[in-house]
């Protein structure tokens, strides 16, 4: 089990994501995709633009090293890690954990929404909010990484059914909520660390 120190709240820095050991390119490309279905979720609730992307880059000092994927970025199509730098994976991570603070307040709301579903037995498709962010999820992970191999992605399938990628969706918008955090960006680190020692 990795141990993962919270250091006390500071300007988020890639200095602070630290390794146990070092990652093979396969480890990498693993992150690298859960990476891919966290920004996915965060492109789906908040629709951020280019413009805005590139400005939380340039506060976070990581643009330089995203300047291509800043380039292709777009919330209805998204732009998919494919250069499996480590650095670039740590600035995906500050970049995450940012856009979950600045969003806390919809990410709050939709959770919200969901409880409620759950409470009066509804579906969350049937809740406006939470029908958009479940279709913007869908939509933009089936042309961006359905196509993947499943075992980049830890599943035994080609592609996650509707049902099993909506499930998803719901679980890391929860998972948003911490990565919103002051350490969330060491919380977000730590948990795609364990994700990877735990298929190793």
């Amino acid at each position: 089990m990795l141990s993962f120190h919270m250091m006390p709240a500071s300007p988020p820095k890639l200095d602070d994501l630290s390794l146990p050991s070092p990652l093979d390119s396969s480890q990498l490309q693993r992150i690298a995709t859960e990476l891919d279905l966290v920004t996915i979720a965060i492109a789906a609730l908040t629709r951020i633009e280019r413009v805005e992307m590139r400005q939380v880059a340039a506060d976070l000092q990581v643009a330089s090293l995203l300047s291509d994927w800043l380039d292709r970025w777009s919330s209805a199509r998204f732009a998919a890690s494919t250069q499996l730098d480590l650095d670039r994976l740590k600035a995906l991570v500050l970049i995450v954990n940012r856009l979950a603070q600045t969003h806390q307040a919809v990410i709050r709301q939709n959770i919200d929404y969901w409880h409620q579903t759950v409470q009066s037995a509804q579906l969350p498709i049937q809740v406006p909010a939470l029908a958009d962010y479940l279709n913007n999820f869908l939509t933009i992970y089936q042309a961006q990484i359905g196509s993947r191999e499943a075992s980049q992605i830890g599943h035994n399938s080609p592609h996650f059914a509707n049902d099993a990628l909506s499930a998803a969706a719901l679980t890391i918008l929860v998972e948003l909520l911490f990565y919103g955090g002051a350490t969330g960006h060491l919380r977000l680190w730590a948990a795609l660390l364990q994700r990877v020692q735990s298929i190793d």
